[in-house]
């Protein structure tokens, strides 16, 4: 695995956001949230991203034509596509499926054609790993596996699964024999009914998939399945973590810009205390969530020697921290704008369904914080 250098990540990071700001201006955000029929992913931002910029193949290994330049290259592209609120499956297919795919043993051909697909982002992938999309342990998995023939089928159903609408194959995690094991499953095999959810936030589709003797192939991983998941979920926390950063981040620009110029009683409202306040308790949470998502992203790098006890603190850590930052930046966004705060035209509701739903995704930061003092208890 390399890694970047300093202006190596700075031109990523110009790349994805002067992509992003061609490519989704806030009025194609609304479109992609607003339209049921896109279902909830910008088809023409992902293929641009994939296809000029690369980011599907970021966490590949050279061999399948991939840059394999871990965590923090991941970390660089979500702090953008978070600042943007871009509508683009990049945490649930580049993150946690390729991730996921990326454990089972070299040379399993299902596997590397599904990852060859996902490279230039003709496809995505989703993960159906818990049975509600939350916090993951082994007790969330709730799918069985039985062999059919030579093969194996799955019954059950899952909730929340994200991107689940628009995945070309979906990884999902099943009990066999008393264990979890990871299969690939064609979403459009018999046996599969996908129901797209209503949600808060339209760029974050999610759907429930009811799985009825269901064809899968079980894939080989290697070593054990727990440690694979485990491993790539504390990923996932890191680089969403790193996404809530960057939305954090747009919105206390959004608030400071509009307070310096909306007047009232003849001057700036960032003029009164009261807005001065909130404007710097905003940056005193962003510079802490940053802190945050930078030391789990370094954690799960392996850059300073971490081990896997580590990371997943650190990333657990992270997504408490940078969930609450970003939901109290988002309500504090919307009390500094007033009145239009509050209206459908404004971008403040599109930061706060966002914040609102990363909150819970994966686990809410009150389990995160209870997974931390059960690691701090010992000490």
């Amino acid at each position: 695995m390399t890694g970047l250098s300093a202006d190596e990540r700075q031109e990523l990071a110009q790349s994805v956001r002067a992509a992003c700001d061609r490519f989704v201006p806030e009025e194609q955000v609304r479109a992609v949230a607003y339209c049921d029929q896109r279902g909830g992913v910008d088809v023409g931002l992902w293929k641009v991203l994939c296809s000029q910029v690369g980011v599907a193949a970021i966490a590949l290994p050279e061999r399948l034509g991939g840059a394999s330049y871990g965590a923090p290259a991941l970390g660089v592209v979500a702090h953008q596509l978070g600042r943007a609120l871009a509508p683009v499956p990049f945490v649930a297919s580049t993150v946690l499926a390729t991730g996921l795919l990326l454990g089972v043993r070299e040379g399993d051909p299902d596997t590397e054609k599904c990852l060859s697909g996902l490279l230039d982002g003709q496809r995505t992938a989703a993960a159906a790993i818990t049975d509600d999309g939350g916090l993951w342990h082994h007790g969330a998995v709730t799918l069985a596996a039985s062999r059919r023939g030579a093969g194996w089928s799955i019954n059950g159903a899952v909730r929340h699964v994200l991107n689940g609408t628009a995945a070309d194959d979906v990884v999902v995690v099943a009990m066999a024999d008393n264990e979890p094991a990871l299969f690939l499953v064609d979403p459009t095999a018999e046996g599969i009914t996908i129901e797209a959810e209503r949600v808060l936030d339209g760029t974050r589709p999610m759907a429930t998939i009811t799985f009825s003797e269901a064809s899968a192939t079980r894939l080989t991983v290697e070593g054990p399945v727990g440690d694979l998941i485990e491993r790539n979920v504390t990923l996932t926390l890191a680089v969403l973590a790193a996404e809530q950063v960057g939305a954090c981040e747009r919105v206390l620009e959004i608030a400071t810009d509009y307070a310096r110029t909306r007047e009232q009683f003849g001057r700036p409202i960032g003029t009164f205390q009261a807005i001065k306040h909130k404007c710097a308790d905003m940056l005193v949470d962003l510079e802490w969530a940053r802190s945050a998502a930078q030391a789990a992203l370094q954690a799960v790098s392996g850059e300073a020697g971490e081990t896997a006890s580590e990371a997943g603190w650190r990333a657990s850590m992270a997504k408490a921290v940078c969930s609450e930052a970003l939901r109290n930046a988002a309500h504090a966004n919307i009390q500094i704008r007033g009145g239009i705060g509050f209206t459908w035209e404004d971008s403040a509701h599109l930061y706060l369904r966002r914040a609102r739903t990363d909150e819970v995704l994966f686990g809410t930061p009150g389990q995160h914080w209870d997974r931390l003092a059960a690691v701090a208890a010992p000490l």
